[in-house]
């Protein structure tokens, strides 16, 4: 499908400006709108843009022009595009239309995705959760058991390739960027063999893929371990100043162990360690496999304990009046009184900066015993709200929040607890709508 040409009132020269090798907002592709520009991918622009009639959003990618006579870049778009047609799924990102512009370049409208890759993810909130990342492995292990069996490998899976997306209670995930899949006859796992060219992302390509050797559906499975190593460290297991010293840690360097980096029970090692093994042999046979082993290392008896979690928020409204110098101060000592406060009653800080502490103190199983912690929460919490808002003036807003989750924790490297995981990271979900001057505690926070 083609562009369409400037208007007859636009100015000379508005089709060059638009249709560049980089599109403008305002650019027709198609019957979509490009309206920003997110990502200058290799071989394709990604854009942001709206259906012309519907408005509805899309992920629009645009062969770049020096790539548009690249026989192999054609043909690998082109692939992408028949592929993510043919695998409707749940958590594969679903596309919407594809065609071409005026001067040949292929494009591709995808779904929107609103949210962040994994390693976004990771990099701002840390580590995930066992709860959550087997949230991620059911879901991701579900797209590609659905494309094996249709004859596709991913080839590619990497934090980078997979989006998550927040919902009203939790987050799901979808897999994104089928660029470099093998296409091949459902045949079963030997029909998903190839050799040749070297293809894929070094910090998760397996040993065989390196050395351009054979592939099949146990080579997604040693990514599906690179990705689950790293959603419960934070961590890639092989990391190196260049693709070479990665990749010579892929073919010759014993996996590292998860207890390296996080408290780890050994099931869940061992469930690890097997999707990065360096023949495919010794790997799960395929991704139910895979996941059913998962899923018995992290059986309820594995759970995380619970952990109380109060999370003081002071600022100033929005307001046309000029903030002071006094006003900054007081809302300081605000915040200080409530760290002493939630220090000396020992508890740990998970967030420390701006206008807001979480601190955190991790609840006892026994029934009573963890009654008694949460009423001395209870009391704690007022006590932190009153001093701060003794300091905090006139001006500024003084909100605490309780809430009481599952947690993970871990030790950082001086041995202190850290928590790593869990819904109290979660600020989404308990830390709105409170009102000035009170405490806010959830329904969790108020059972016994």
């Amino acid at each position: 499908m083609a562009a369409a040409p400037p208007r007859d009132d636009a100015a000379p020269g508005a089709e060059l400006s638009l249709y560049g090798d980089e599109l403008e907002p305002g650019a027709l592709v198609g019957p979509w709108v490009v309206e920003a520009r997110v990502h200058p991918g290799v071989t394709a622009w990604l854009y942001r843009a709206s259906h012309l009639s519907t408005r509805a959003p899309a992920a629009l990618k645009v062969v770049r022009e020096q790539y548009n006579h690249v026989s192999e870049v054609l043909r690998r778009f082109k692939q992408e595009a028949d592929t993510l047609q043919a695998l409707r799924h749940p958590h594969i990102v679903e596309v919407l239309e594809y065609g071409e512009l005026r001067d040949g370049r292929p494009w591709l409208a995808m779904e929107w995705l609103e949210g962040q890759s994994v390693d976004q993810w990771l990099a701002q909130r840390g580590p995930f959760s066992a709860a959550e990342a087997l949230t991620v492995m059911e879901e991701l292990g579900g797209a590609l058991h659905f494309a094996h069996g249709r004859g596709v490998l991913h080839r590619d899976l990497k934090a980078q390739n997979v989006m998550v997306l927040p919902r009203v209670e939790g987050f799901t995930v979808k897999l994104v960027d089928f660029g470099i899949a093998r296409v091949q006859a459902p045949e079963g796992l030997s029909g998903l063999t190839s050799a040749g060219a070297v293809l894929g992302t070094p910090v998760a390509m397996a040993p065989e893929q390196i050395r351009g050797q054979a592939v099949d559906a146990r080579t997604d499975l040693y990514a599906l371990g690179v990705l689950l190593y790293q959603l419960l460290t934070g961590r890639l297991p092989f990391e190196g100043t260049s693709a070479v010293e990665v990749e010579e840690q892929h073919l010759h360097a014993p996996p590292p162990r998860l207890g390296e980096r996080v408290q780890a029970p050994p099931v869940l090692e061992a469930v690890v360690q097997r999707c990065l093994a360096k023949c495919p042999e010794d790997r799960w046979s395929d991704v139910p496999a895979f996941l059913e082993a998962l899923r018995a290392a992290l059986a309820p008896g594995t759970s995380p304990p619970w952990a109380a979690g109060l999370y003081v928020d002071v600022r100033f409204p929005e307001s046309h009046e000029e903030l002071t110098d006094e006003d900054f101060d007081a809302k300081e000592a605000a915040l200080d009184a409530a760290r002493d406060a939630l220090e000396a009653a020992g508890w740990m800080f998970a967030v420390d900066g701006g206008n807001v502490l979480l601190a955190w103190h991790a609840l006892p199983e026994e029934a009573q015993t963890r009654s008694h912690a949460l009423d001395s929460a209870r009391v704690l919490a007022e006590e932190v709200l009153t001093r701060a808002c003794e300091l905090a003036g006139s001006r500024a807003h003084v909100c605490v929040y309780a809430h009481t989750a599952p947690g993970e924790v871990t030790r950082d490297a001086q041995g202190r607890p850290r928590l790593a995981g869990g819904d109290l990271l979660r600020l989404d979900l308990w830390t709105m709508g409170g009102a000035p001057g009170t405490v806010t505690w959830t329904d969790s926070a108020l059972r016994r």
